[in-house]
């Protein structure tokens, strides 16, 4: 079941605030903008928290339900996940 796994950031993934701008690398370069809802997601994978869990604690930061942004936060996690940004433990 996806809501049963946990995603983890990558350990060497490293993140810029360049002027209010936040931006992804492995190292000096490429980089990747990240808008802050990503990031918002991205901060929040410490390897403890479910999907269910990430999507309990951004949707009470803005008053939603779980249920509303849950497919927003599994588009994200599915997104950062290709872009190696996170693993799956």
């Amino acid at each position: 079941m996806a809501e049963e796994r946990k995603p983890l950031k990558a350990r060497n993934l490293q993140i810029i605030d360049h002027l209010g701008t936040l931006y992804a690398t492995f190292g000096a370069f490429p980089l990747w903008r990240m808008d802050n809802v990503s990031f918002g997601v991205w901060r929040l994978c410490d390897g403890e928290r479910t999907v269910d869990q990430i999507a309990e604690e951004l949707a009470s930061r803005i008053n939603r339900s779980p249920e509303d942004v849950k497919p927003t936060v599994e588009e994200i996690l599915n997104e950062l996940y290709k872009m190696k940004f996170i693993d799956w433990i």
